[in-house]
């Protein structure tokens, strides 16, 4: 079974509700996206940390270029760029893109 498509629309819904007033903001569930695939074996960046990065990226996305397959590579890249060198050296972008589509998804998913 295939998972539905990740929407422009969905990423925005999540957003506005976690950064409404009152809201407890989109980094928490972001960073439980991030320790949910592992991200928590990086060490460094934590998940916290790297969440807020990758919140910036989503904000952009929601409120400026809307364009979620730029979002997700943006997202492959911090996830690449972060992490660690197992050999020395970085593999391409796009073999990120996978664990930055499960990010965002878990993201959108979440308690909803």
């Amino acid at each position: 079974m295939s998972s539905p498509v990740l929407t422009l629309a969905a990423l925005r819904s999540c957003f506005e509700q976690d950064t409404r007033t009152g809201g407890g903001g989109a980094s928490p569930p972001m960073a439980e996206a991030l320790a949910a695939i592992g991200w928590r074996a990086v060490q460094d960046p934590t998940p916290e940390e790297l969440a807020e990065f990758l919140v910036d990226l989503l904000a952009d996305c929601v409120t400026g270029h809307r364009d979620v397959a730029a979002l997700r590579y943006a997202v492959a890249r911090a996830l690449r760029d972060t992490g660690p060198l197992l050999d020395g050296g970085l593999p391409p972008v796009e073999a990120y893109l996978p664990a930055a589509e499960e990010v965002l998804r878990r993201y959108c998913s979440r308690n909803r």
